[in-house]
């Protein structure tokens, strides 16, 4: 059975209410407790688990979850997982909260990998919104995990774009870019990505700088203006173009600052 497989399996069984009056959906992720947590974590390439309340709801349990339906037709390697735990009655799963030093100030959200038994944590300073849980994951794994704005092809070319310092390559990166425009649907939604790939490109050939430093540039200029008062359409297209330069890997790796969210 495939690991997607698995996945809508185990989702079917353990996906159910747990009761009308504490409902919650777990469509797309699977429940993990003591006995279990192993066994299928290392299974997966990448685990995402959230730690939390036996009935968690709200914003940021949504977040979680609508990231997870969105992206597990996307791969076969990375698994969602909630873990509920109780500091009542039986105290469910308290021991995996103890095991992995789960504060109480719910949820928790860690990012585990096969059998490397240490996890990566999601900041417990950052806002868990679908849109961060994303830029989490393309920082930590090589998974392609697209966010808003960005076309995978593009995101591939701006790589390899960024892996050489060939001009002649550079040159012919970014012709390849143009004919995936040009051979683009006017009405695609993607297409009015291609213009800023292409010009953040250009930046990087016109300058002397290195590309990380040209990119870094052009990075603190967008977040600057985006604290200056525009329309909501002129903001929702610089934080496009954010989303684009962390495409960029060398510079996804190079800077620390995260990302505002779409």
């Amino acid at each position: 059975m495939s690991h997607k497989s698995f996945v809508a399996v185990a989702t079917l069984v353990i996906g159910v209410l747990i009761d009308t009056g504490n409902a919650w959906t777990a469509r797309g992720c699977v429940d993990l407790d003591s006995s279990t947590f192993d066994k299928v974590t290392k299974k997966f390439r990448y685990s995402l688990v959230k730690f939390d309340t036996a009935f968690p709801y709200g914003d940021k349990h949504e977040a979680f979850t609508n990231l997870a339906l969105e992206t597990v037709e996307a791969t076969d390697d990375l698994l969602f997982a909630l873990v509920g735990i109780k500091d009542y009655g039986e105290q469910d799963n308290a021991d995996l909260g103890k095991r992995f030093n789960i504060p109480k100030e719910y949820p928790v959200i860690k990012l585990f990998m096969g059998d490397n038994g240490k996890p990566i944590d999601f900041p417990p300073d950052e806002e868990v919104t679908s849109e961060n849980l994303r830029k989490f994951l393309k920082r930590n794994t090589d998974l392609y995990i697209g966010l808003p704005g960005c076309v995978q092809l593009l995101d591939e070319l701006a790589q390899k774009f960024m892996a050489t310092d060939d001009a002649t390559e550079r040159q012919a990166i970014m012709a390849e870019v143009e004919r995936a425009e040009q051979g683009t649907e006017a009405l695609d939604p993607t297409k009015k990505s291609f213009p800023m790939y292409l010009s953040l490109m250009r930046k990087v050939v016109k300058s002397n700088q290195p590309p990380v430093d040209v990119l870094s540039e052009e990075m603190k200029r967008v977040e600057k203006l985006l604290t200056e008062k525009l329309s909501d359409a002129k903001k929702a297209e610089l934080k496009l173009r954010i989303n684009i330069m962390l495409s960029f890997s060398m510079l996804n790796r190079a800077l620390k600052y995260e990302r505002t969210e779409l």
